[in-house]
């Protein structure tokens, strides 16, 4: 058995496994004669049958499992030791024409789409962007606004406006606006019009008195939402989404929110119960960093797009072996019983994104980054910590953060993504202490408009 290779160009080689019947025919014999004692032939006993007969009847598949184990070995081993860099799996060349049964030599070739090398160093002379967003006064008011109505108390009013909590009592009407005979009568329900999903319907329970009485339609109201009918309605949910009358409400209590007011207290529901802040100026720095430091992962991620964009022009022209990875995804695609056409649209974008990965795999091996335990940690921690501030638990506890991060990382799905984070988080790091960063301050709607020209 020899094996060779053939560079055909910077990114494409061919490997060359030769075979002699001889390399491989006592394995044959040894695992026909197996097969003839772990299945033997009708009217032969274990191991009795003539070896002509097994060979006939067990030869071609095993020959075949024989001569595939002995050729992916020979070309992996070849591969490893002589330190070939290769793009997704070797594929059977189509001049490979062997007849395993008969021939007494044999080659099997393999295209093979070689990964090409990167020459990059990064320097301070490497500028990549890093954008700050600007926190400005308007910011800082519409987020104290926010938290005064968070932190806020119901209390009895007088009129309804579109945050308000009404209860009253409701009776389904008939076609002609009557009270419906063996309708739906409900007493004393809860009705919110900022969580119903018509306008029209919401805009009914603005502006209204204790006492008023008008009609509405509760199937429009929520958009025929079950569980929102049932509830309303005080009906089973097989009922609910069936009922699509008209109702009379009759208000009997109007709860309005009273918002929060600037005082220690206040302070410390939004800031957290250790916080020493105790004037209002003190209260919007406090505010104005809360916000610049929630503004940091979006400015981190922006970082990674201009940093790849970067990186990956000063890599320079990086050719694929392209014309060979879109057959290896067809390949792919039909063992996965696949749509197997490829778009040029879908192959580029395919191979600008494993270009990004050969760079980035060349940087973090340059630099020497390595996730260790303590980086999983972090990124689970800093997940956790902002799952519970889309819930709105904002400076949640340390061993509250960190019970969340335990059970995210019971997760598969979250462990994954957590540990991607961890790696990014380490890779991005230190490429900012590699290069030069210039930092830019600029407005949230300038940020924004960095998104749209990508777009574009």
């Amino acid at each position: 058995m020899n094996v060779s290779f053939e560079q055909i160009d910077a990114v494409n080689g061919l490997l060359t496994v030769d075979l002699k019947r001889e390399d491989f025919a006592n394995d044959v014999n040894k695992e026909v004669a197996a097969m003839g004692v772990r299945h033997p032939l009708k009217g032969f006993r274990p191991g009795k049958a003539p070896k002509s007969l097994l060979m006939k009847f067990y030869g071609p598949s095993v020959t075949a499992d024989v001569v595939d184990r002995m050729v992916g070995k020979a070309m992996y081993d070849y591969l490893r030791e002589n330190n070939l860099n290769i793009l997704g799996e070797p594929l059977p060349n189509e001049n490979t024409k062997v007849d395993l049964m008969n021939d007494e030599e044999m080659a099997f070739k393999f295209d093979l789409g070689l990964a090409p090398a990167i020459d990059l160093k990064l320097n301070k002379r490497i500028n990549v962007p890093y954008y700050n967003i600007e926190v400005t006064d308007q910011m800082v008011d519409d987020a104290i606004a926010h938290d005064r109505k968070r932190l806020g108390t119901l209390v009895d009013g007088e009129v309804s406006d579109k945050e308000s909590m009404l209860r009253g009592s409701m009776i389904e009407l008939d076609e002609n606006g009557n009270d419906k005979a063996e309708g739906v009568k409900v007493e004393r329900t809860v009705i919110s019009p900022r969580y119903m999903n018509d306008d029209d319907e919401a805009a009914k329970f603005v502006g209204v008195n204790v006492g008023s009485t008008f009609v509405f339609n509760p199937h429009k109201a929520y958009n025929g939402n079950v569980a929102e009918l049932s509830g309303l309605l005080n009906v089973d949910r097989n009922v609910a989404g069936d009922l699509k009358s008209d109702f009379r409400v009759t208000i009997e209590e109007i709860k309005v929110n009273q918002e929060a007011e600037m005082n220690e207290e206040f302070y410390k529901g939004v800031l957290g119960v250790e916080t020493e802040v105790k004037d209002e100026a003190a209260f919007r720095e406090a505010v104005r960093g809360m916000i610049a430091q929630a503004n940091i992962p979006d400015c981190n991620y922006r970082f990674t797009i201009d940093a790849q964009r970067v990186l990956t022009e000063k890599a320079g022209d990086i050719q694929l072996p392209e014309e060979f990875l879109k057959r290896f995804i067809q390949t792919r695609r039909e063992e996965d019983k696949k749509n197997t056409e490829i778009t040029d649209e879908e192959a580029q974008g395919m191979f600008k994104q494993l270009r990004w990965q050969l760079v980035k795999d060349h940087i973090a091996q340059e630099l020497g980054v390595k996730v260790e335990k303590e980086d999983i940690d972090t990124a689970a921690f800093i997940f956790a910590q902002q799952q519970l501030s889309q819930y709105g638990i904002y400076n949640a506890p340390e061993d509250l953060v960190k019970q969340q991060a335990e059970r995210y990382m019971q997760d598969d799905r979250a462990r994954e993504m957590i540990q991607e984070h961890a790696i990014d988080n380490k890779f991005y790091a230190a490429v900012r202490e590699a290069v030069k960063v210039n930092e830019k301050t600029i407005s949230v709607e300038e940020f924004r408009k960095l998104f749209e020209k990508d777009e574009k």
